[in-house]
């Protein structure tokens, strides 16, 4: 896993942005090794976690034969194969890393070659002899890609916000319209960012780069195409995939480790990757001491699948924690299990480089309760939402944090600030409820929330996780699978509880869903982040104000603090988050205050 960076000069003359700075900023993506490449109007960086081929994959790799070049973060599962198929077509390699592949594929498929790619990536390759810069993102979006112009019209790109900032060449303008779909989504969309002025290649997306104009396009969806098939052999299929998902992601030249929360989906990995390994897997649990706890459930797996199991407990005065981890977010984010997916990171890097992980699984197999939610309610406590609202209004209903009218009382005078945070293409697509469900979660949560959460916390603390679940092959299948398939009328993850039912007993198959996030509630009742939210809010100016009303978030404060009403709990530690990012960011913003509308 690695940082890379890449900057193409408007004019050979044009002065060279600091490149050098942009990659110390990297460091923890890749602290095993760094480079720098340069042609006369292009320039490469990366720096290096290495995990395969350790001493012949340095980068930015230059081609054997052409005037080309790539800068590569990520890991190609199919690496190997592609490789064969490409040398049956006559091409030479010299090292045995899969970024030497992806330099070849492009040579052979051009811009149709990350079709052709199973993995996570992000990547840039610059053709010296057509002064053409191509580059792209894997299908879910694992590893992340931004890019700038500064006011030189050099193009500068980057894994990360802060490296673009680290060029000394970029200042931030706040887009407030995003700020407004964070406090709905406590995440920025996917296919934003938090400035008017930097941009995100999006998942499945590819871009090019020539004579000073970028293009870019979609090289893959997923199609909902009904599957005429039984129950059995859709389970059977499944495990197909899965097992073969696992076993590609088992490549590396170090050690590899799994999280194992004790869930279904953790557990059911990990059974699968230690069924290719001789000696005990490591594992990795984290805890809450006495609030809700799955570390029991960790240690039955692990007893019972026979890995070398750790656990760790957090705390829960972990205020330095949480600002150090918004400082590393380059936008806000406020999901409850920052926090966890940090620790276990943290831990399970002291031993291992690479870990496996259940994500992915909710949103394919239809884990969340909103999925069923709408066939559980009541016409007595939801007659409005019975009578007028489908699935998915539902759902978008619920899962605002802060509602459209309670955003536009938090906008005051600014409240023309009030946008759609759902993708026009979601909004009039003619799926079903049920699929449109499912199309946002995997377009736009798994991406925005979950994925976000996952590289930053890792690379944070120089940890690869890989996601067996979120093979492309298998997604495509099971997300075109009769819903039946999934759920029942109160739970999901049908084919995947029965496929755990062979190593795990019933009990703990089907017992209640629990979730990864902290204990929130209580943690914001605790002295030590009473005090944080009274000082950021009650005792200072804080950053927020300068375009939210004040006299609203204090509000919303004293409903949780003074009047004991829990329902708030979340609005609060979404504008925490939010005001301790601003906090930390403000070096590199210009002016955040909303404009007079």
């Amino acid at each position: 896993m690695c940082g890379i960076v890449t900057i193409v000069k408007n004019t050979e003359t044009q002065e060279l942005p600091d490149i050098d700075a942009m990659l110390v900023s990297l460091y923890k993506r890749g602290p095993d090794d760094h480079g720098i490449l340069s042609f006369p109007l292009c320039t490469l960086g990366q720096t290096r976690l290495s995990i395969i081929d350790l001493s012949g994959g340095h980068q930015p790799m230059r081609d054997n034969m052409r005037d080309m070049a790539i800068t590569f973060n990520g890991e190609i599962y199919n690496y190997k194969d592609l490789r064969s198929e490409l040398e049956a077509k006559g091409y030479v390699f010299t090292t045995n890393s899969d970024t030497e592949v992806i330099l070849k594929a492009y040579q052979e498929y051009g811009e149709e070659c990350p079709k052709y790619l199973d993995g996570m990536f992000a990547f840039v390759i610059w053709d010296n002899k057509e002064k053409r810069l191509f580059m792209a993102r894997d299908h879910f979006g694992k590893k992340p890609l931004y890019y700038a112009f500064d006011d030189d019209k050099n193009l500068l790109i980057a894994s990360e916000i802060k490296a673009l900032f680290a060029s000394a060449k970029i200042m931030g303008t706040i887009d407030h319209h995003t700020i407004d779909n964070y406090l709905a989504l406590m995440y920025v969309p996917p296919h934003k960012t938090i400035y008017k002025n930097i941009f995100v290649i999006e998942p499945a997306e590819l871009a090019t780069y020539k004579g000073g104009v970028l293009r870019k396009e979609k090289y893959w969806q997923l199609e909902y195409t009904p599957i005429n098939i039984s129950y059995a052999e859709a389970r059977e299929k499944v495990r197909e995939l899965l097992t073969r998902s696992v076993e590609r992601r088992m490549i590396a030249d170090v050690e590899i480790g799994a999280f194992l929360s004790g869930g279904v989906d953790s557990t059911l990995v990990t059974s699968i990757a230690q069924s290719f390994l001789h000696s005990p897997i490591k594992t990795f649990a984290v805890g809450y001491q006495d609030y809700v706890s799955e570390l029991l459930f960790a240690l039955e797996a692990s007893n019972k699948i026979e890995t070398d199991h750790q656990t760790l407990q957090a705390k829960d005065d972990m205020v330095e924690e949480l600002q150090s981890v918004m400082e590393y977010f380059d936008e806000p984010h406020a999901d409850s299990s920052d926090f966890p997916q940090h620790l276990i990171s943290k831990f399970a890097a002291s031993k291992v480089k690479v870990a496996l992980s259940g994500d992915g699984a909710d949103e394919l197999f239809f884990g969340y309760g909103w999925y069923t939610k709408h066939m559980n309610l009541s016409y007595r406590a939801h007659l409005f939402d019975k009578l007028f609202l489908n699935p998915y209004q539902i759902y978008i209903k619920n899962i605002s944090v802060f509602s459209t009218a309670e955003r536009r009382k938090l906008w005051g005078k600014n409240k023309d600030y009030v946008s759609d945070f759902v993708r026009p293409d979601i909004k009039t697509s003619k799926l079903d409820p049920i699929t449109k469900i499912n199309f946002f979660d995997l377009t736009t949560y798994l991406p925005g929330q979950l994925l976000t959460k996952i590289d930053r916390m890792g690379m944070m603390n120089s940890l690869e996780v890989r996601s067996p679940f979120l093979d492309q092959h298998l997604a495509e299948f099971v997300y075109s699978l009769p819903q039946k398939y999934k759920t029942g009328k109160y739970e999901g993850k049908k084919i995947l509880k029965d496929l755990l039912e062979e190593t795990m007993p019933p009990e703990f198959v089907n017992r209640r869903k629990q979730g990864f996030g902290a204990p929130v509630t209580i943690w914001l009742k605790k002295p030590a982040f009473k005090k944080l939210v009274e000082k950021v809010f009650l005792f200072q100016e804080s950053h927020v104000y300068q375009f939210l009303d004040k006299r609203e978030v204090n509000r919303i404060i004293n409903s949780f603090y003074v009047t004991g009403d829990d329902s708030y709990f979340y609005k609060i530690w979404v504008l925490l988050c939010l005001e301790l990012w601003f906090d930390s960011h403000k070096k590199y913003h210009r002016d955040t205050r909303a404009p007079r509308q």
